[in-house]
């Protein structure tokens, strides 16, 4: 069973008082990674596909997460949530930290910090395969969320009945930099949820196009198509729709980029399966693919995955995904791969 330590501080000074609680949980992995061709992480200097070397990797991660709530004399909630990560990329001192911090009531509930935007939570991702997410093929290219350093953004939900509503703004400035470009997002999103069945649509308008080849831990693909974002305002809008049907879970996602400089115009869609086996054994996959309408570029990835419950909170995981992107003269393939544990505290 998942083990979370609660140390709860007594805020009882009079029997009025409510109390405040934070609660203490964790996750961590370790095991290899492989890939068969490095090439495609390039610096910003970068201008064209470099060969690259096979390479095997050690995945090493932990985490701590801090839930802290409370409950004021009117009844009204809040809360935040920090989350402090040990591993080799978040820096020099080995460690990154991320939060947000929330209110709510019956007029729904409002998030600040490190959140994903409303187009986000309406639409959603496809399944993740892996123990390290392999580069996180699965997931969309959405403007806002966590895509642009800065601030973070403020989230606003509200549930009536099997509808979720959702609405959020981002302010962040494009690649922590002094240039102060403006990267404002405003988006909007609503789920329905009737069971076995769910759909989302999602609209967003920001103030730049962002780069559906966003990949490794740099955010970037520089050798062919650009840094994280462009220059050039948006307007996205998407859809998606899921069916649980006995073990299995099905999900399929469309969107539409339509940028300013019609060059930047494309579209991201894929399907996602997962099934559960009730022996421990669960099964993830995907199929994802980007393609720009007006210039040739286009790009897709699949990706399969198996876990297997060891229970005490440990799980076997491991995935392969094969991803390729072709831009006319210039592509590239690269199979990744990886195995090993993963552990909830």
């Amino acid at each position: 069973m998942k083990k979370v330590l609660f140390a709860t501080t007594a805020l009882v000074m009079t029997a009025g008082y409510a109390a405040a609680e934070v609660a203490v949980s964790g996750d961590g992995r370790m095991g290899l990674r492989y890939e068969s061709d490095t090439g495609y992480y390039m610096d910003d200097n970068a201008n064209g596909i470099n060969d690259a070397d096979s390479s095997w990797n050690v995945i090493n991660r932990v985490r701590v997460k801090f839930t802290l709530s409370g409950e004021s004399d009117a009844g009204l909630s809040f809360g935040a949530h920090l989350r402090s990560d040990q591993h080799a990329n978040a820096g020099d001192n080995n460690s990154a930290t991320s939060g947000d911090i929330w209110i709510s009531g019956a007029y729904g509930k409002l998030m600040i910090g490190d959140i994903d935007s409303a187009m986000e939570k309406a639409v959603g991702d496809l399944p993740e395969v892996g123990l390290s997410g392999l580069d996180y093929w699965n997931e969309f290219a959405y403007v806002g969320s966590e895509e642009v350093d800065g601030d973070g953004g403020v989230l606003y939900e509200y549930s009536i009945n099997n509808f979720n509503l959702y609405a959020s703004f981002f302010d962040g400035y494009y690649g922590n930099t002094d240039n102060d470009r403006d990267t404002q997002t405003w988006s909007l999103g609503v789920g329905y949820d009737m069971g076995n069945y769910t759909f989302g649509l999602g609209y967003t308008k920001a103030d730049y196009t962002i780069n559906p080849f966003t990949i490794g831990d740099d955010g970037e693909f520089t050798a062919l198509i650009g840094p994280l974002g462009f220059d050039s305002d948006s307007e996205v809008w998407g859809l998606s729709g899921g069916m649980v049907y006995g073990g299995f879970t099905f999900k399929a996602a469309y969107m539409d980029t339509d940028s300013d400089d019609d060059n930047l115009d494309y579209s991201q869609y894929g399907l996602g399966a997962e099934y559960d086996m009730n022996n421990g054994v669960a099964l993830t996959g995907f199929y994802r693919k980007n393609d720009f309408d007006n210039i040739d570029l286009d790009g897709d990835a699949f990706g399969i995955g198996a876990s297997y419950d060891l229970g005490g909170g440990a799980t076997l995981k491991g995935g392969i995904v094969d991803a390729s992107i072709d831009a006319g003269s210039e592509s590239f393939d690269n199979t990744l791969a990886d195995f090993g544990i993963s552990f909830n505290f």
